[in-house]
């Protein structure tokens, strides 16, 4: 009978943590670039239900830096960030190394605000990169602490990285007329030079 408890309480408890599966996911607007070109990496928080609000975030944006260089950082998006709803502000900061970028976010709003307030799902941040090279490159995150509007530590369920393809710039082929009317220019222009003694 214990044992039966036991293993129900368990599979409650499991239903109960995976209620709120919170998720970060990595979407780029495009799947392939040339070289030159920009691609915007946008990295989204969902499964932040009923009283579950981010206030902090620290993560690692992990990218090929043989492949693309970094352009620009926006926090939040079209809608605004989520973690500055009340106009109060948040604390942003960055670093990097090679193949990494750190960024930080604490908001500066109060705990029944970003509960009440804030979405589901979300923008935390955008990165603008330029392809530098032919190649195809991984991004990641690591997230090293996520803490909700009380300062708790919040579990991540899973990240989902995304790759990009860059190619090389595309040439132009001639068309076939113009090749046809070289050929043919070519053909008069040497029948109508004088032709030098052999």
């Amino acid at each position: 009978m214990k044992n039966l408890l036991a293993g129900l309480l368990t599979l409650g408890l499991s239903f109960s943590l995976n209620a709120n599966a919170i998720n970060i996911d990595l979407i780029a607007d495009h799947a392939a670039i040339n070289i030159g070109e920009n691609v915007e990496v946008q990295v989204r928080i969902s499964g932040l239900d009923g009283e579950l609000a981010l206030g902090a975030y620290d993560v690692n944006f992990n990218y090929d830096a043989s492949l693309f260089s970094i352009n620009t950082i926006i926090w939040g998006d079209s809608q605004g960030n989520q973690l500055d709803l009340s106009g109060s502000g948040s604390l942003q900061d960055t670093s990097s190394g090679i193949g990494w970028l750190n960024l930080f976010e604490l908001s500066f709003d109060d705990m029944p605000t970003l509960e009440l307030l804030q979405q589901s799902e979300f923008t935390l941040f955008s990165v603008l990169l330029n392809a530098i090279a032919i190649g195809s490159g991984d991004f990641s995150l690591t997230a090293n602490t996520l803490g909700d509007a009380s300062g708790n530590d919040l579990f991540l369920d899973s990240i989902n990285g995304v790759n990009i393809n860059v190619n090389g710039a595309s040439v132009p082929e001639p068309s076939s007329l113009l090749l046809l009317i070289g050929v043919l220019a070519m053909l008069v222009l040497r029948t109508k030079l004088p032709h030098s003694p052999t």
